[in-house]
């Protein structure tokens, strides 16, 4: 199996394994305790990098030159983690099997 298939599916289990634990929790419901100790910590339920990284790492977008790539910058960084692995892991996934041959 090819490095670039195992990164993929890699990133697309882990993105959707990330996705059915969020959706597990809000199926189960939360409790009150639960909810109070979420919104002290500032928890959401879908975590993104800014979310989970320091904030200074994401200053070199405030510095992007043009606004549309700075938006764009600005969406990945926000987006949901599984979303943004899902994503990566097919993207990995479709240039493995076009663009490397064994």
């Amino acid at each position: 199996m090819k490095k670039t298939n195992v990164a993929g599916m890699s990133a697309l289990i882990g993105g959707l394994c990330m996705y059915g634990y969020v959706a597990l929790g809000n199926f189960m419901g939360k409790s009150g305790n639960l909810q109070s100790f979420n919104k002290a910590k500032n928890v959401s339920d879908h975590n993104s990098l800014r979310d989970i990284l320091h904030e200074d790492n994401f200053d070199w977008i405030e510095s992007l030159p043009w606004g549309k790539l700075r938006e764009g910058s600005d969406y990945l960084v926000s987006m949901p983690l599984w979303l943004l692995l899902v994503i990566v892991g097919a993207l990995t996934l479709v240039i493995g099997g076009i663009f490397i041959k064994k």
